[in-house]
């Protein structure tokens, strides 16, 4: 069977480097070679305006070909000694520090109009533009029993899709686009263990493993991929906010540093670990509660955990 065509990109702010093609997606860093801009490697987190450009399947793999000839894959690497472990130090001393910097960072709190416009979204705004907001009203409307029951598989890859490049939860790199490379005879069952994981009964551990082996993933050059923390937990954290969580495991891990738990970023996507990770989130919930505060949701206190750890804590 012939792979996939890859996927090759543009960057908006440099529009006279050409498309690229990706060279390398680890340890949070981004590779790509482009026709004019040569090699050029990115934070994956803070790039932004990479887009996937629509090509035929011949003319994308002449491109993608044609690039990494440019590209010097050959010679010989020195050996390199191994990096010495470090040890985990939490970016707050303690809770009350991390709560005193949201307070100061985002004045009044997750009402705030800060957090608000740049967190949440406004509910009365339609479209991308209500953000968070939107995106869990689209996914309540589009995942709901009724709507799984009456349309097409397609249609509810579609719809998923579409969510899944609603925000900037997720890069386009590491969502929509492998996302899109699905096959189509993979696309029900995945739809069907959608279903199962936001609506079956029983045990959720099993149900979550099972939704997260249904999809099938594929990089921008046609090869099989794992799926991510942030691709499994996705979906459910926009349909159901009030009780699954959107999962990042380095800012998860660090979380868990603050709250005395125990949250491995390397963890594989298995529904024990993910109990870990939603333990994390609740227990946030719980302390900022106690603290005074009135997250909406887990998608607010992700939002909490992720700023908190993302943007330089005052010294």
């Amino acid at each position: 069977m012939r792979a996939a065509a890859p996927t090759l990109f543009t960057l908006q702010s440099q529009p006279a480097w050409g498309r690229a093609t990706l060279l390398d997606d680890k340890d949070g860093k981004l590779t790509l070679f482009f026709e004019h801009g040569g090699r050029r490697v990115f934070v994956k987190a803070q790039v932004k305006g990479l887009q996937a450009v629509e090509l035929g399947e011949d003319e994308a793999r002449t491109v993608d070909a044609r690039l990494r000839g440019k590209h010097p894959q050959g010679g010989t690497r020195k050996p390199t000694k191994p990096k010495a472990a470090r040890a985990l130090v939490a970016a707050f001393p303690s809770f009350d520090a991390q709560v005193r910097w949201f307070e100061t960072f985002f004045p009044g709190g997750f009402a705030g109009e800060k957090f608000v416009s740049e967190e949440r979204g406004a509910p009365e705004t339609k479209g991308k533009k209500g953000y968070k907001t939107a995106a869990i009203k689209l996914a309540q409307a589009q995942l709901s029993p009724e709507r799984l029951a009456s349309a097409t598989p397609e249609e509810t890859f579609e719809a998923s899709k579409k969510l899944l490049g609603f925000t900037n939860l997720v890069f386009p790199i590491e969502g929509p686009v492998p996302f899109g490379s699905m096959k189509e005879e993979d696309r029900a069952g995945f739809v069907a263990a959608l279903s199962e994981v936001l609506h079956g009964e029983g045990e959720y551990e099993p149900r979550f493993e099972k939704f997260a082996s249904s999809v099938q993933l594929r990089d921008a050059t046609g090869q099989g991929r794992k799926v991510t923390w942030p691709l499994a937990t996705m979906l459910q954290a926009l349909y159901a906010p009030e009780k699954h969580t959107f999962v990042k495991p380095p800012v998860f891990e660090q979380q868990a540093l603050i709250l005395n738990l125990t949250a491995d970023k390397h963890a594989s996507v298995t529904g024990p670990n993910y109990e870990r990770f939603l333990d994390v989130a609740r227990k946030t919930s719980e302390r900022l509660v106690a603290a005074g505060h009135a997250p909406r949701d887990l998608m607010d206190v992700y939002s909490f955990i992720w700023r908190s750890h993302k943007e330089k804590p005052t010294a």
